[in-house]
């Protein structure tokens, strides 16, 4: 049996590979290219990503291919890093990765679903991690409607969530996907939280418990700025029914306080003016209306430079890593258009 001391190897892996992440200049070459294959013989040559695109031709390869390729070796990383676990954490590490590739392959096939879609499935779905998935992508794939959907979830845990969102409408039977999307992740927070408290105590826990209240706490910052500026005449019950279950217990005061806000300036600037988020800067916390990605990299940084932490370090790499990926999609989407490289490193997320 493995000893705790082995899963240190972890934490050396990932500041190692964090240590090798793409940095703004590599970020800048990146958005002054011309193609996919100008970027994927970059990415190819010139990043760590060089043994992930070992086997690419860049001259031949489609952004599809590319993003399917970056996501398999991200999985590989994952794979690599979990094999240093102990019985005790091996769960959480499973728990963390796999239950939200299983979620969002669940939320692909909703929105095929009301598209009238489905058989795009198959296409893009990661058969590189087929065999540790506890929901059987071969029967997801022959899905048509969200009832045979419902059936293919039969004995998981996202089958309960997802019960009360089927239609009852049989001349538009549109499926809520945002009210899919939030029981989902309200059931992958618990899951995980459960799992946390049972796994870990003092400094991990805590840290862990820090990252992922942020976390939550910054999505929930911006779904509700979102829906007061989009739909102002939401009442604050009905923005709360779109929120996430916190992980802690936040200042709901002050919560209450900002949804009654007018305008979602005013809904921000509550948040802004009482720390509704805990433990983050004044500088960082200007960016809540802008997105929660770059305030999470930047926490998610903080703690990797510091944490001696094992589980803290994997969590922070494998944001990082996710977000990379966004970055590189985001650029071969705007290169495609022609967008102005200036305007490309806009859209970007670079610690």
């Amino acid at each position: 049996m493995r000893t705790d001391f082995s899963e240190n190897a972890i934490s050396a892996k990932v500041h190692a590979l964090y240590g090798r992440r793409i940095v703004r200049s590599q970020y800048e070459e990146l958005c002054r290219k011309h193609t996919t294959s100008e970027i994927a013989a970059y990415l190819k040559e010139r990043t760590h990503l060089t043994e992930v695109l070992n086997t690419v031709q860049p001259a031949t390869v489609r952004s599809d291919q590319l993003e399917s390729i970056l996501h398999k070796g991200r999985y590989n990383k994952y794979l690599d890093l979990v094999k240093y676990a102990t019985p005790k954490t091996r769960e959480f590490y499973r728990s963390y990765v796999l239950n939200l590739v299983e979620i969002q392959l669940i939320l692909q096939m909703i929105r095929l679903i009301n598209i009238g879609r489905t058989s795009e499935f198959i296409v893009s779905y990661p058969a590189f991690a087929e065999s540790d998935l506890r929901i059987g992508l071969g029967k997801l794939s022959k899905v048509k409607t969200y009832d045979e959907l419902l059936e293919a979830l039969e004995g998981t845990e996202y089958h309960d969530p997802l019960l009360r969102y089927r239609s009852t409408d049989k001349k538009n039977p549109i499926i809520n996907y945002a009210g899919c999307e939030m029981a989902l992740m309200n059931c992958y927070y618990e899951n995980l939280k459960a799992i946390v408290s049972r796994t870990f105590s003092g400094e991990t826990r805590r840290e862990i418990d820090d990252i992922m209240a942020t976390k939550i706490a910054l999505e929930n910052g911006i779904i509700g700025y979102r829906l007061k500026k989009y739909y102002p005449d939401m009442t604050p019950e009905d923005i709360k029914g779109y929120m996430l279950d916190f992980w802690r217990e936040p200042p709901m005061k002050l919560l209450d306080t900002a949804l009654r806000a007018k305008t979602a300036e005013d809904y921000l600037n509550t948040l802004k003016n009482g720390r509704y988020i805990a433990g983050i800067g004044d500088g960082e916390i200007q960016s809540i209306g802008l997105g929660s990605q770059a305030i999470r990299s930047l926490l998610s940084q903080r703690y990797m430079r510091r944490t001696q932490q094992p589980a803290v370090a994997f969590v922070c790499y494998m944001f990082h890593s996710e977000m990379e990926i966004d970055n590189i999609v985001r650029i071969v989407e705007a290169v495609r258009y022609g967008m102005d490289p200036s305007e490309i490193m806009q859209l970007l997320v670079i610690i």
